[in-house]
């Protein structure tokens, strides 16, 4: 039988935040803010399932935020490459609005020199112009994710302000993706030279800490992070998680991978492995278990963004982010087995958090 293999993460859409304090779930105003709902869709293939479109359809989604290629940098030819360029295998419908999302690693512009950012521009222009023409799209907007730093950010504030000049931007809203941190700091992390921001309220933990943490959401201490959120000075929409995975620490607690595919109850119903704590598990022997070879005492952790934390995240954002401007409220992702965990009542109260 061939192996799986334990997927590791190369998306760094990771942020490090916790949230606390006082939440309120519900204000009535009486001309409440207008919110865009929307998801971000995240496979290769596009390709909704009837399933997925129900879902949709249940909650009045009708814009999709969808990644049309990452961009990674090819150390064979010393340049950056295009990957995982999205196949549509669905046509478009009438009155749903596409977000072509396009993401870079942070090894693109670590290792790209200044001279070969423009080049590198034109390139990725001229792919997501032909993906458009392909999917029949007229994108209103196009989405840069990437997580900056000190050290890449004067690079990356020249890409998007070369992007911006492109013929294909004419008339389109540029928007990019934006971490807590970067809110927080914004100082130090400078304000992107784009149209708006998107905010990204998900992988607030850090996957190499070991023990009973989340990293997917921890509402511990966000108030040092959002207290300054209405004085950003970029329109900002709000991105919240609705995913789960499993990861996988070795024997001397060191962060060793995603398990893919893993649920909750398929850890609990295995004799396999012993609860340890609230979603911790411990690998009782060696063995090969649905194609993964597990160590004894190896740990398992299972985490998912909880319905009620992400009420009280929800309610603190609304708190402290200026709700007078109409925005955008993107959930992460769209797929059958993340949305199947969530009531659409569920989602519902989620919006009304913002109101």
């Amino acid at each position: 039988m061939k192996n799986k293999m334990i997927f590791y993460l190369k998306n760094p859409r990771n942020i490090a935040i916790s949230i606390t304090g006082i939440i309120f779930l519900s204000c009535v105003h009486h001309n409440p803010v207008k919110i865009t709902r929307a998801f971000y869709y995240w496979k290769t293939n596009f390709q909704l399932s009837n399933y997925e479109q129900s879902r949709l359809d249940g909650i009045h989604c009708k814009t999709l935020y969808i990644r049309f290629f990452d961009i990674e940098w090819n150390k064979a030819i010393s340049q950056p490459k295009p990957v995982a360029v999205n196949s549509f295998k669905q046509q478009i419908q009438n009155g749903v609005t596409y977000i072509p999302v396009v993401f870079i690693t942070q090894d693109v512009l670590t290792k790209l020199p200044v001279t070969g950012i423009e080049p590198f521009v034109k390139n990725f222009t001229n792919l997501l112009s032909e993906k458009c023409v392909q999917a029949k799209i007229q994108p209103s907007e196009i989405q840069i994710d990437f997580d900056w730093t000190e050290g890449t950010k004067e690079k990356y504030f020249l890409l998007l302000r070369l992007f911006k000049k492109q013929s294909f931007l004419e008339g389109r809203t540029l928007s990019c993706t934006i971490r807590l941190h970067q809110v927080r700091f914004k100082k130090n992390s400078g304000i992107p030279p784009v149209d708006k921001g998107l905010l990204m309220c998900y992988n607030t933990g850090s996957l190499k800490s070991s023990g009973e943490n989340n990293s997917i959401l921890d509402d511990k201490t966000a108030l040092a992070y959002l207290d300054n959120l209405h004085s950003y000075p970029l329109q900002l929409d709000i991105a919240l998680p609705l995913f789960n995975w499993t990861l996988l620490y070795d024997n001397a607690n060191r962060f060793a991978g995603i398990l893919r595919d893993v649920q909750e109850s398929e850890l609990i119903e295995s004799h396999i492995f012993e609860l340890k704590g609230k979603s911790l598990y411990t690998v009782r022997q060696d063995t090969l278990w649905n194609g993964f070879y597990l160590k004894q005492n190896e740990t398992i952790r299972y985490e998912a963004a909880d319905i009620s934390t992400l009420y009280r995240l929800s309610g603190f954002i609304a708190a402290n982010k200026n709700n007078s401007m109409p925005f955008t409220l993107i959930f992460y992702h769209c797929d059958s087995a993340v949305l199947s965990k969530y009531s659409n009542d569920e989602l519902e109260k989620i919006y009304q958090a913002f109101h």
